[in-house]
Order: structure tokens, then C-alpha cells, then sequence
């Protein structure tokens, strides 16, 4: 007895059909159409989707959908051909799958240096322009004590020189400071101030009350 396949196959050739045409009017990919011809059932989809490709194919050959089915119906047993999804089925053509090529790698590679460089320049001109960072954490401005002192802490960039009222104090080398400064008037400036290697300075002020 003539497979499905067989049928379709004969009719095909005795209208002069390629696969290729068939192909391009059923939508059904060529690696498809041949299996189904050869009755390789283990290298296509599930039955739900080869029916689909019988009538489709029989549909365009003017073949009787029903009868092609039901051949097909008793020549198919699924134990004895587990269907498999080809690749091409499960990875259709118009989907494009990354692969890394060595160009691909270098242009990276290459991108990601530029960057590198560009946040490089922009830190350096944002050193040179402007004046160092500088941060105090205490005390508040306008800050009131009873104690002759008070604690001035801070952090700023590891390679400035730090001075407080003109007197210099060393950083850690994270950028944090801490300075202790006797107070001796009612009202008490504080002057912290920063300078780079390159003469730019950031200044802040603090006043402190001394409540005697």
C-alpha cells in the first residue's frame, strides 16, 4: 500500500512541481516537504503539525484532504515513529541567532576601551577645571557648644593638600579626615580648604558658637 507520501510525491512530479515551488506556496519548509515524502516521521514535529503540512500540501495539488488523512492515519503509529522537531522547524529563517565571531570580539574589545578612555578624560578634565572634591560631615554650619573644642571631620580626594585655619592635616588614603580644633571666642571660624596638584582649591566655612 502507497504511503501518504508516495501520493503526494507522484502527483507532485506528474504536475511538473518542484519542492522548491511547493515550498514557496505552502509556506512548509523544503527539509519538510522531503521527510514527509519519504515517510520519515522521526525527523518532523508532532502529528498535530503534520497533518497540517498533508492538507496544506494536498490542498495546493487538488488532492482529497480527507482521503490523504486517513491513509496517513493508518500508516503512522507514534510508538513506532516518535516525532522530533527539526532545527530548521524549531528555528524558523527569519530568526537570527547572535554568534561571537573574532570580529564581533575585537569591535568590543575595542568599544569597550573608548569608553574606558573617554570616562578617563572626562574625570581628568573635570579634575583640571574644577577644584577638588570636598566634603564636611562635622560640624554643622552654625553649630553651638559648651565644649572648648570641636571635631572637624571630612573626606576629600586622597592626593590634595588639606589645610584647616592655615594649618595643614593629613588624609587617609580613602580621602577622610578628622582634626580636632580648640575654640576660643564666642564666634568661631572654621576654614577647611583643599588644593590639588594643579593650584585649584575648594574652600568650605563652618561657624561655630562657643557658649561660655
Amino acid at each position: 500500500m502507497r504511503t501518504v507520501g508516495q501520493v503526494l510525491k507522484e502527483e507532485r512530479e506528474r504536475k511538473f512541481y518542484t519542492l522548491d515551488e511547493i515550498e514557496k506556496a505552502t509556506k512548509i519548509r523544503k527539509e519538510l516537504l522531503e521527510a514527509l515524502e519519504k515517510s520519515q516521521y522521526s525527523k518532523l514535529p508532532p502529528t498535530t503539525f503534520i497533518q497540517g503540512f498533508i492538507k496544506n500540501y494536498g490542498r495546493f495539488l487538488g488532492l482529497n484532504q480527507e482521503k490523504l488523512l486517513a491513509i496517513f492515519r493508518r500508516e503512522f503509529s507514534e510508538g513506532a515513529h516518535p516525532p522530533k522537531v527539526l532545527e530548521t522547524f524549531s528555528n524558523p529563517v527569519n530568526e537570527k541567532k547572535f554568534r561571537l565571531t573574532p570580529a564581533r570580539a575585537l569591535g568590543s574589545l575595542i568599544l569597550t576601551l573608548v569608553i574606558i578612555f573617554f570616562v578617563y578624560l572626562w574625570f581628568e578634565y573635570r579634575f583640571l577645571i574644577g577644584g577638588p572634591f570636598l566634603e564636611i560631615s562635622q560640624p554643622n554650619n552654625e553649630y553651638s557648644t559648651n565644649s572648648p573644642s570641636v571635631q572637624v571631620t571630612g573626606r576629600t580626594d586622597p592626593e590634595v593638600k588639606l589645610s584647616i585655619n592655615n594649618q595643614e592635616i593629613g588624609v587617609d588614603v580613602t580621602g577622610k579626615f578628622s582634626q580636632e580644633i580648640k575654640l576660643s571666642d564666642n564666634i568661631n571660624t572654621i576654614v577647611i580648604e583643599a588644593t590639588a596638584k594643579g593650584g585649584k582649591t575648594t574652600k568650605i566655612e563652618r561657624t561655630v558658637f562657643l557658649k561660655k
